[in-house]
């Protein structure tokens, strides 16, 4: 939050016999001296010729005590400038600053994710995009760079309007990391496969000794060999049978990679599954898949789950496939142990089982901790409540129905009142603010401003979350 504080700067001119001192806010200056009022301006006496004094506003002072004059700016994290407006105010605003928070609360230097991006909060409370992060583990791309993910290349890029874009880049990486362009077409074991937008389409089979592709659906004979090349429900097949007669007994096998197997032989494929050959007299085969293998190398049947380490993975039926998904004991956000809380900008998290994160309660800016679901009174005299609303947890000031006066008496919302020379209304929030300043006899003076009546100066002050009320007289 920028700050801004506001001193009338025209000077006051009294005649005196011993025009030596003048008087400020009830204040006295030796003549030719220069002070500092309200904590923010230096004022200056200066005697005149004939008899009299005035003051004048030559410069402002900032909140960690820098004297600066009208004009010019301060050094430091926070820049303030002292300047004069148009209506004679000199001015002392706060115009820049490192100390503040981003979107949401975080603080300076702090990062999270937020949908496919990871944010941090720079200097000046300004939010910047260090890189993208995609799948489930939140695996990281810096900007400005790529990175294969499961067989697919992504990039992380800024664009010529600054908008940062994480997308696929349309090449394909083989089982060996080399990089095909789209439309490339490359062999992959006994298959040729043609580089679609980042995926490898199989559009064929290929075999040793067959010097062109194998169309799906098509054989090819090759001395006594056959190879076929077959579609069953959503699979390509590729299949390599002998008509040699001497060989009746091992007339089909199953083909992986280059590879033959037996029928009944098993072996494990993508370091995750283990499938076994099964032929057929009609000279055909094919692999089926009969278990998993987790990633510490334990073998699970299709249909069950295991706990290993911190994740919890299980073998599914139908289409084979190893899911995984947080353990009982799972970290939260990679770093966070079970049962450990922690503060992230304005709220306190708490890390459950299974890695879930739950956000227990909000904090005031003093530092005061209210459960998620309730509020309380805080010194300063209002309400403040920890709510969900529309799922987004928010900290916010509780309404009131009324306020209570020094003298104990209730005061309706919006309702105006007197305490000694200040006048006050009650808000919607149960604060008695002060509006104004009072004198019996007299009436209302507003914030910041003087009043004369007869002899007698009436100032009303306010300095950022302080008041004040004074009285002098004329000469």
């Amino acid at each position: 939050m920028l700050f801004v504080w506001a001193l009338l700067a025209s000077a006051a001119l009294l005649v005196d016999a011993n025009a030596n001192k003048c008087t400020y806010d009830g204040q006295e200056i030796e003549a030719g001296k220069t002070v500092t009022v309200r904590n923010s301006f230096r004022i200056k006496c200066i005697a005149e010729n004939n008899g009299g004094w005035s003051t004048t506003i030559v410069g402002c002072v900032t909140p960690d005590g820098q004297e600066i004059e009208i004009g010019q700016n301060s050094t430091g994290d926070r820049v303030f400038e002292c300047k004069k407006n148009d209506a004679g105010q000199v001015m002392l605003q706060e115009i820049r600053s490192a100390r503040t928070t981003c979107q949401s609360g975080h603080k300076i230097g702090e990062e999270w994710v937020e949908k496919s991006f990871k944010h941090k909060c720079g200097p000046e409370g300004v939010t910047e995009i260090s890189g993208c992060v995609v799948g489930d583990d939140k695996t990281f791309i810096a900007l400005g760079s790529t990175s294969v993910i499961r067989g697919v290349e992504y990039e992380c890029k800024k664009n010529d309007d600054n908008s940062v874009a994480f997308q696929a880049t349309g090449r394909c990486v083989t089982k060996e990391n080399e990089f095909k362009n789209n439309g490339d077409e490359y062999r992959d074991g006994n298959f040729m496969r043609q580089c679609d937008n980042g995926v490898g389409k199989i559009i064929g089979c290929a075999a040793d000794g067959v010097s062109d592709t194998i169309p799906i659906g098509k054989n090819v004979t090759v001395g006594d060999q056959i190879y076929s090349c077959l579609k069953e429900n959503d699979k390509i097949l590729f299949k390599k049978y002998s008509t040699n007669p001497n060989l009746t007994n091992v007339y089909a096998q199953c083909s992986h990679q280059g590879k033959l197997y037996s029928n009944g032989s098993t072996f494990i494929v993508q370091n995750a599954f283990r499938v076994r050959c099964v032929t057929f007299p009609n000279l055909t085969a094919t692999l089926e898949t009969i278990s998993c293998i987790t990633p510490a190398g334990v073998e699970i049947p299709i249909g069950t789950k295991l706990e290993e380490g911190d994740r919890v993975l299980e073998c599914t039926a139908g289409n084979v496939s190893l899911k995984s998904w947080p353990g009982k004991s799972s970290n939260c956000q990679g770093v966070h142990k079970l049962g450990e809380e922690w503060v992230e900008g304005s709220f306190k998290l708490r890390c459950e089982p299974y890695g879930k994160t739950n956000l227990t309660a909000c904090l005031t800016k003093s530092g005061v901790e209210i459960p998620l679901g309730s509020s309380q009174k805080l010194p300063e005299g209002y309400t403040m409540e920890c709510v969900s609303v529309d799922g987004q947890v928010i900290l916010r000031q509780a309404a009131a129905s009324e306020c209570t006066a020094s003298n104990g008496q209730t005061k309706k919302i919006d309702e105006t009142w007197v305490e000694g020379n200040f006048v006050r209304k009650c808000s919607q929030y149960g604060i008695a603010l002060i509006t104004a300043c009072h004198v019996d006899g007299f009436g209302e003076i507003p914030l910041n401003r003087n009043a004369t009546s007869g002899n007698h100066v009436y100032m009303c002050g306010k300095d950022g979350d302080k008041y004040s009320f004074n009285t002098g007289r004329t000469l």
